[in-house]
């Protein structure tokens, strides 16, 4: 009778785990192949899209490059349309590197085509796909209706030109140059890529589904031995309270010996239990410890430092990490330590307290302060070896001497103006230190020369930049101190050197640094010239406001000038008195 009960209860019990697990199958596999197996093929097809509609995109914004450079006069419309053209024609993307792009123009003529040179510079009006498609006109009403758009056609597979495949592309026109600029995707690519996932889908699908129904049946035989061992399981608990019971001794004999003051408090921040090692850090015995709070063992010189934030912490009711206070041992001496908690709160949500460690961090906190004077001697060192080789560069031209500092002091009050970040501002100090350092290379009778430089000596001397950034470029400063002297002679037009840089190319530093260099020199005397005045200074950055110079700092130099918040005495060798009414600064 008995076993029949057991056996029937077995039955129920196995079609309770049964039907639900056969369920959950039957479920997963709807929602797997109906729902989200196509769902996720729809989505790699819009995200391939969406790729060739981006690449479509930045190679149109580097024709648009282009044509901008032609609007501002840098270039002729032909030699615009051909720098774009042999750059375009050299982009590949794709694994294997063969994806590429296309330019037709609306007369029409195939004008790019890195696989098909024999369409190129030809008419394409009569060009059709294997379905009788003419190109040329899919492609014209899209970008005469929609400007861009997608478009499907057959076209030879990449470089083969004895595979034709179906391929959708998209376009997008360029007005100006009346160009069609386009890329695509063959989507016999795309559904091989898609067969791939499916075909893993599935074997991980059937994988799991396996798994399940094999663990599915294992829950229905264990269940079945649930009871027979149902007996012996009430014998071992018994066992594991014992065990249980052991566990918390041991666990509290650790939290007793561990290196770490553990506690305890109440919402007031109050000790409710103390840990023995409280002894070893400060000298107290855990009942001494209790009902004191942290603010207690604070020195009583100190505890305004640190009772606020005591108090916000306590109020916040979150976790706190990394509180650190000075704590006065028994014996008198002080110790710093570190206090991280976490809240504990009742059943219905109320704060019961906290349950925290402090740790004694006396000597990371030295450890520190030894780092710190390290970095700062470090840092002193820098500045000195800076300084040693602006004076260097000093020496091979003696009739400039301060000029570097100079141009450092002024460039620095304008950064600041500016409003740059100490770190920027820091590392622009250096540049300017080293701008000329270059000149270290030059002949020294160059320098000097009290008379104008012919042509070839200027440009001698114009390679001083370079020379400058070659010294310095394997030097590893937390700045691109480098290439702010490198570019310190660039103006905004591309007029300067030696590069020919324009405004989106030049650092902010060297914009900067260039304006100071260039009121810095006129300012002063040269061996082959008298100073031409702070006025000539500030009319030549004026003259070029926005045009060479960098106008924020143009317009910053100009307000500092005026409200004299810069040392003039300092900036140049002129007195102030020599120059006169300072006009229109601003």
């Amino acid at each position: 009778m008995l076993e029949n009960a057991m056996r029937k209860m077995f039955k129920t019990t196995s079609r309770r785990i049964a039907v639900p697990a056969l369920l959950t199958i039957f479920l997963y596999v709807i929602a797997m192949f109906i729902v989200f197996l196509p769902h996720i093929e729809q989505s790699f097809i819009s995200r391939k899209k969406e790729l060739i509609r981006e690449l479509t995109e930045t190679v149109w914004s580097l024709v648009e490059n282009y044509h901008e450079r032609e609007l501002s006069g840098e270039l002729t419309r032909p030699e615009a349309q051909k720098r774009a053209l042999l750059r375009i024609g050299t982009l590949r993307y794709g694994p294997e590197k063969k994806d590429y792009f296309w330019i037709a123009d609306m007369t029409p003529r195939m004008i790019l085509h890195p696989y098909r040179p024999d369409i190129v510079n030809k008419d394409i009006e009569e060009i059709q796909d294997s379905g009788f498609k003419t190109l040329y006109f899919s492609w014209k009403e899209v970008v005469e209706t929609k400007g861009v758009g997608y478009v499907d056609y057959q076209w030879q597979w990449k470089d083969d030109p004895n595979k034709m495949t179906d391929k959708q592309s998209y376009i997008k026109g360029f007005e100006p140059w009346g160009w069609i600029v386009g890329t695509g995707m063959y989507l016999s690519d795309i559904y091989a890529e898609i067969d791939a996932i499916r075909n893993r889908f599935i074997a991980i699908s059937t994988a799991i589904l396996g798994i399940v129904l094999m663990l599915s049946l294992y829950s229905i035989r264990q269940t079945m031995k649930a009871d027979r061992v149902l007996m012996r399981t009430l014998i071992e608990r018994n066992v594991l309270n014992i065990s249980l019971k052991k566990s918390k001794e041991r666990f509290r004999s650790l939290l007793e010996n561990t290196s770490d003051w553990i506690w305890e408090s109440d919402e007031k921040g109050q000790y409710t239990y103390s840990s023995p090692r409280v002894e070893a850090l400060l000298g107290f015995s855990s009942e001494e410890a209790i009902h004191k709070t942290i603010m207690d063992f604070v020195p009583i010189d100190l505890k305004n430092l640190y009772q606020k934030t005591f108090e916000n912490l306590l109020g916040g009711q979150k976790p706190f990490r990394g509180f650190e206070t000075t704590c006065q041992k028994k014996n008198g001496e002080n110790v710093v330590v570190e206090h991280n908690a976490v809240p504990v709160f009742s059943e219905n949500g109320g704060l019961l307290g906290y349950r925290g460690v402090t740790r004694d961090i006396t000597d990371r906190k030295k450890a520190m302060e030894e780092l710190k004077k390290s970095r700062d001697v470090l840092h002193a060192n820098l500045e000195e070896t800076v300084k040693s080789l602006a004076y260097a560069a000093e020496k091979r031209d003696p009739y400039t001497a301060g000029h570097q500092t100079r141009v450092d002091r002024l460039a620095c009050a304008i950064a600041r103006e500016l409003g740059l970040s100490d770190h920027q501002i820091e590392g622009l100090h250096f540049a300017a230190l080293l701008h000329d350092i270059g000149k270290i290379a030059l002949p020294s009778e160059f320098l000097s020369k009290p008379t104008m430089l012919s042509h070839e000596e200027h440009e001698i001397i114009k390679c001083h930049p370079q020379v400058g950034y070659d010294i310095l470029k394997n030097i590893h400063f937390p700045w691109p101190v480098a290439e702010m002297v490198y570019q310190h002679h660039e103006y905004l037009d591309g007029s300067g050197y030696p590069r020919n840089l324009t405004d989106k190319e030049i650092l902010l530093e060297s914009k900067i640094l260039t304006v100071a260099d260039v009121v810095e020199a006129i300012s002063s005397h040269r061996p082959y010239r008298p100073s031409l005045g702070m006025n000539a200074a500030l009319e030549e950055i004026r003259n070029g406001r926005g045009i060479r110079y960098h106008a924020p700092s143009v317009d910053a130099c100009l307000k500092l000038i005026k409200a004299e918040n810069v040392d003039l005495l300092g900036l140049s060798e002129i007195d102030k008195g020599e120059l006169g009414p300072i006009k229109n600064a601003t």
